[in-house]
């Protein structure tokens, strides 16, 4: 199969144009899921690589994007980093920075957001990489320290920011995201008509603590089986329903024409006995 030395150095496929390649979107794909940007050509004898230009041309408009920014982060070098929040490629050649300890602190041109290029974790002030991560060890190992009955702190179940209850009931609710969830668990709140809520004991989705804490076994066993009862009850409720609607409707549009007739009827013996 021909080939010619792709400019970084890789075989680059010349059979772009057969059938086989212009049938590969589907590894074209797969490739861009898993996070590559070399893809290699369909034809199992071939062993080049598509041509960007082909390889886009296959690819649905989310996958492009994800390819380009996978071939751009295959070819940068390490003094070039993406932003953790917007992917914003942030490079640290001819940076000045005004002060030694702020070699490393990045803000995105696109988001602002300030992140470490070190470690690549937000900014961290006046902590080494290897202090921060080790603080955020210890902040997890007290949060999750029981103190007067309760945990020092719970982890919102979306954004993972730690919240800490000084006084309520278990329903707390995220200000940073606005998200519902339960402080003794940390599961979040849901809630299924028929099926119960995060408050009920036999629901899939209740609180593991209201119900048989010790015994999460035997909990998920007694939980599921109400679970498939209610699933399997359901449609027999739904059908019985269905079948009693009809039936009362027959019967009204049989009775409603009878009783009128009958009502017309006597109106008019009424009628006559008056005249006479």
């Amino acid at each position: 199969m021909p080939w010619e030395e792709h400019p970084g150095g890789d075989p680059l496929c010349l059979e772009q144009g057969s059938p086989g390649a212009l049938h590969g979107r589907g590894r074209s794909g797969g490739g861009v899921r898993v996070g590559r940007a070399d893809i290699v050509c369909p034809i199992t004898e071939c062993s080049g690589y598509l041509e960007e230009s082909l390889v886009v041309s296959h690819l649905g408009s989310e996958e492009v994007a994800k390819y380009k920014y996978f071939l751009e982060l295959s070819q940068i070098d390490s003094s070039t980093k993406p932003c953790p929040q917007c992917s914003q490629f942030t490079s640290l050649k001819g940076r000045t920075p005004s002060r030694a300890e702020h070699k490393y602190k990045i803000q995105c041109m696109k988001c602002q957001f300030v992140w470490c290029f070190k470690c690549h974790a937000p900014w961290h002030e006046g902590l080494k990489c290897r202090d921060y991560r080790k603080g955020d060890k210890l902040l997890r190992h007290w949060a999750s320290i029981i103190e007067h009955g309760q945990r020092n702190a719970q982890k919102c179940p979306r954004c993972k920011i730690h919240i800490q209850r000084t006084e309520g009931c278990d329903h707390m609710n995220c200000t940073q995201c606005n998200t519902n969830f339960c402080y003794r668990c940390g599961e979040k709140y849901r809630h299924l008509r028929f099926f119960g809520d995060h408050t009920s004991n036999l629901s899939v989705f209740g609180c593991k603590y209201r119900y048989l804490p010790e015994k999460p076994h035997l909990r998920r066993l007694v939980r599921g089986s109400v679970c498939v009862s209610k699933v399997v009850v359901a449609p027999v409720v739904i059908v019985l329903v269905v079948v009693v609607s009809a039936v009362s409707l027959v019967i009204g549009l049989v009775a409603f024409p009878i009783y009128y007739i009958c009502k017309k009827r006597r109106r008019r013996t009424q009628g006559t006995g008056r005249w006479l």
